[in-house]
């Protein structure tokens, strides 16, 4: 054999033990997108009875109509798909979403509608008729339990939204404990309010300690618009049983929400120690969460610096935009299969 022949055995025995290593090698599953999103007043021009919602009624004071309903599916839609690129978000928690009836045309009328997303809504008691859910991509997450925690105040005041809970299982491997969180707003004051936060803060805390007494691995995602900051005393108090992702969020604005000229963080993922990056199991592919922050979803401030929120009003003024609200995002990673 000549050195030449010699060579070319050679190089095809190394590109043949690449192929077999190559296919030897288990693939990786795709990662699991956990995303959350205020979507601002997802309401259907229906009147709910026992509801306050004649405001996004066709003769209310918004003329809300199926047209505009439609378009904001559509919107929610782009940025659900604008979230995840080339893999959809496996769970979706909203908030500020009427009933189960906005979901199903959300879900089921537009470019979702072949993704399979299933949905978890219970009806809370705000008086608005504005609840928490979750959209779930049946073909990669099976939902073993879901219940809603009721968050009730010892004054008499106005009932607020429940914290939802879902338990299921990621990939046919993985229990996860999912919580869509949408807690009292500061109207009235943010010192006047707070009280209402740290109740909803102590529902969720006491819901994560009997998990992890259970199950000190457990592996909890809870997010939503908690209404506070990453820093403010409700959030704190989950420190024990919850690690904040939204301290280290990157995005090309400093936050979720704009008043005046101040953004504020009120949309975040907190998750528990057993989610955190580590080798060998299911974690979070960095301990960073994403803001959502598309050119679409803002537009120039003409009052105060930089960009504000593409809103689907201007005050009554139909804009036909997104939400008063940027989305969050972070995506789970597990190594591949022996």
């Amino acid at each position: 054999m000549t050195f030449l022949g010699a060579l070319r055995g050679i190089l095809f025995l190394l590109v043949f033990l690449r192929v077999v290593s190559m296919f030897g090698q288990a693939k990786s599953p795709d990662p699991a997108g956990v995303m959350f999103y205020n979507v601002e007043n997802l309401f259907n021009p229906k009147h709910n009875e026992g509801k306050n919602d004649l405001e996004f009624t066709p003769d209310g004071d918004r003329r809300w109509n199926r047209f505009r309903q439609i378009k904001k599916e559509n919107n929610i839609c782009r940025v659900i798909l604008y979230a995840g690129r080339w893999i959809p978000p496996v769970l979706i928690g909203l908030c500020e979403v009427e009933d189960r009836k906005v979901l199903e045309s959300l879900v089921f009328n537009t470019g979702l509608q072949h993704l399979d997303y299933s949905i978890v809504h219970f009806d809370s008691p705000d008086k608005r008729g504005i609840d928490a859910a979750l959209l779930y991509r049946s073909n990669r997450f099976s939902v073993l339990e879901a219940e809603p925690h009721q968050v009730i105040f010892e004054e008499d005041n106005r009932p607020t939204r429940d914290i939802l809970y879902v338990k299921g299982v990621l990939d046919g491997r993985d229990t996860l404990h999912v919580m869509v969180n949408h807690w009292p707003s500061r109207w009235g004051g943010e010192m006047a309010t707070s009280n209402k936060r740290m109740v909803a803060s102590s529902v969720l805390k006491n819901l994560c300690d009997t998990i992890l007494n259970q199950n000190p691995t457990a592996a909890i995602i809870a997010m939503g618009d908690f209404n506070d900051g990453p820093e403010d005393e409700s959030l704190r108090n989950l420190k024990c049983c919850l690690e904040n992702i939204a301290l280290n969020s990157d995005g090309d604005v400093p936050g979720t929400i704009k008043y005046r000229h101040e953004w504020d963080c009120f949309d975040q993922i907190l998750v528990s120690e057993n989610l955190l990056p580590g080798a060998g199991k299911l974690a979070l592919k960095e301990e960073k969460m994403k803001i959502i922050s598309a050119p679409f979803l803002l537009e120039d401030d003409p009052v105060y610096p930089g960009k504000m929120l593409n809103r689907t009003y201007r005050g009554f003024e139909y804009q036909g935009g997104f939400s008063d609200h940027l989305p969050v995002y972070v995506e789970l990673v597990r190594p591949p299969v022996p």
